[in-house]
């Protein structure tokens, strides 16, 4: 029997979908000339948030650590998610 693997993509995918049962508007955060900014950022009746995607295990790279300390600073909230169970954790916050 083969293993399946969860990829990163998988992961947004479940973001997305997770999004939309809750009535979350879930951007995809681009910043041209920025790197190391979040992946997502997920906008809500009560609070916006940011929310960098990973694959099961892997975690954020020094430069995006950085810019995340940048957007805690300005007060902004920004989440790492790794799996399903992060996600449904993070729609329970954002109830």
């Amino acid at each position: 029997m083969a293993i399946t693997q969860i990829r990163e993509r998988d992961v947004e995918q479940y973001l997305l979908k997770q999004c939309r049962a809750h009535n979350l508007l879930c951007l995809k955060f681009t910043s041209p000339g920025r790197a190391g900014v979040p992946d997502r950022i997920i906008v809500g009746s009560s609070s916006t948030v940011f929310v960098e995607i990973k694959a099961p295990g892997c975690k954020p790279r020094p430069l995006q650590l950085a810019t995340f300390a940048k957007i805690e600073a300005f007060g902004g909230r920004v989440f790492v998610v790794d799996s399903f169970s992060d996600i449904d954790e993070l729609m329970s916050l954002l109830k």
